[in-house]
């Protein structure tokens, strides 16, 4: 039987990737190392072990590989790499400032224990504990302190608190290529906490509340396509700022939060591809609220490519 967290090779195609979703009846999405999820049936896939090479055949020829260069990746991130069907190596890494110190903690009976600090220089991994996913219902939340600075700098860094706990879907959402690993691996960013929604003060919030130059009311329902690239979001009427991303984001959060108040299915978020960067950041916030979002994928790869996705809601 085919399970989430499973290795598969397709059929048909020298392909191979993981399970990380299941679709309708008979159909899973299957992502492979480009980190795009493939919707695919199931009789077109075989589970294979970790140590499985790609092709159908002995003499067939390697499956493709996507990578990215690190600096693309810019924060602390948390990697669990699998070493075989079910066990993971926990991997920090720091590409956020020259140094980072960063206390682990994990909770247990409702105290947190220090499980360990770690010191890390920029671009440095360190392996801070293993993990099994056939356990994985019994995993405690993690938090961590992080603690970033620069030996020379004219602002120092401040602390940063965050938590981080685990469901088996939206985990396996998380496979990507690792640029530091240079491999798969279930990856999440810790430098970005994002705070969860009160769904009572959502529904009695004042969307009419305008930036400058601001056409756009928040209020009203929003469109089922939202361009979020800045010229577009400019000619649509929601304004200008100086911070791209942070602006990119207020209308993302504002209209997800329209959407879900005026009960709409689905809406699409047009993000580019670039690298990935604006997308990563709009599913780390969907994979923090499943107060609101349901479930969310690729958007038509024949309309958008990988530049979109898709987002369901409750």
């Amino acid at each position: 039987m085919i399970k989430l967290g499973d290795k598969v090779r397709f059929l048909n195609e020298n392909m191979e990737g993981i399970v990380t979703s299941f679709k309708v009846k008979n159909q899973v999405g299957v992502t492979i190392e480009s980190d795009f999820e493939i919707p695919v049936l199931i009789s077109e896939i075989v589970k294979i072990n970790f140590t499985d090479q790609a092709g159908n055949t002995p003499s067939a020829a390697p499956a493709k590989v996507f990578k990215v260069s690190s600096n693309q990746m810019l924060g602390v991130f948390l990697a669990f790499e699998r070493i075989g069907e079910n066990d993971l190596d926990i991997q920090l890494h720091n590409n956020l400032s020259e140094f980072v110190q960063v206390l682990v903690y994990q909770k247990d009976q409702c105290v947190f224990h220090l499980l360990k600090s770690v010191n890390l220089e920029r671009d440095e991994t360190q392996l801070i504990g293993r993990a099994s996913l056939s356990n994985f219902e019994k995993w405690m939340p993690y938090h961590f302190v992080l603690l970033p600075y620069e030996s020379t700098t004219v602002k120092p860094g401040a602390g940063l608190g965050v938590g981080l706990s685990f469901q088996s879907k939206t985990f396996h959402n998380y496979y990507k290529f690792c640029p530091f690993l240079q491999k798969q691996a279930y990856v999440f960013r810790l430098d970005e906490p994002l705070e969860k929604l009160n769904l009572q003060a959502l529904k009695e919030k004042d969307f009419s509340e305008k930036a400058n130059e601001q056409l756009v009311d928040f209020k009203s329902k929003p469109s089922s396509i939202i361009d979020l690239h800045y010229d577009a979001l400019k000619a649509n009427g929601y304004g200008k700022a100086e911070d791209i991303t942070a602006f990119q984001m207020d209308v993302f959060a504002k209209t997800l939060e329209a959407a879900f108040v005026h009960h709409m299915p689905e809406i699409i978020y047009i993000h580019g591809v670039g690298n990935a960067y604006l997308k990563n950041k709009v599913r780390t916030y969907l994979s923090k609220h499943p107060e609101m979002i349901l479930n969310f994928e690729e958007a038509d790869i024949l309309q958008f490519g990988n530049g979109a996705t898709l987002v369901r809601l409750k």
